[in-house]
């Protein structure tokens, strides 16, 4: 038997040829909601109040200043952080010679993964951090 053999079946393809998709992917008019006035109409007093009370302005514009801040001045700490793990590491000689594949070549590959996360924030935490610290016996 042969896999490779023709089949004989007839197949009738449509003299009309398909040029677009049945479905055209716009949304129809009815897929509203039967409350979206209402809502539409809180959420536009929401934003006329929000606009119309000055402290809110200020206090999200003082917000934003913060975070801009905040980014500024931690980027020099993780760049610290990060120059003290590519710290060359002293080794000795001997067990260069005799393990080379045992030996640290930075600060990096000596610190303990678990306990030294630079992604983790130290302050949300505080649990966790000392559970880490103290391993059980």
């Amino acid at each position: 038997m042969d896999p490779w053999s023709t089949c004989q079946a007839n197949v009738t393809l449509p003299e009309i040829p398909i040029t677009k998709f049945e479905d055209n992917f716009t949304p129809n008019i009815s897929d509203k909601l039967p409350d979206h006035e209402e809502y539409l109409a809180i959420l536009e007093a929401k934003l006329k109040k929000l606009k119309s009370d000055p402290s809110v302005v200020a206090q999200l514009a003082a917000k934003r200043e913060a975070c801009m801040r905040d980014l500024l001045t931690s980027a020099a700490y993780v760049e610290e952080e990060l120059i003290e793990l590519e710290e060359p590491v002293s080794n000795s000689q001997l067990l260069r010679t005799i393990a080379p594949q045992k030996q640290a070549l930075t600060q990096g590959e000596v610190v303990s993964l678990v306990k030294y996360d630079q992604l983790k924030d130290d302050d949300s935490d505080p649990e966790v951090n000392d559970s880490s610290e103290n391993p059980p016996t």
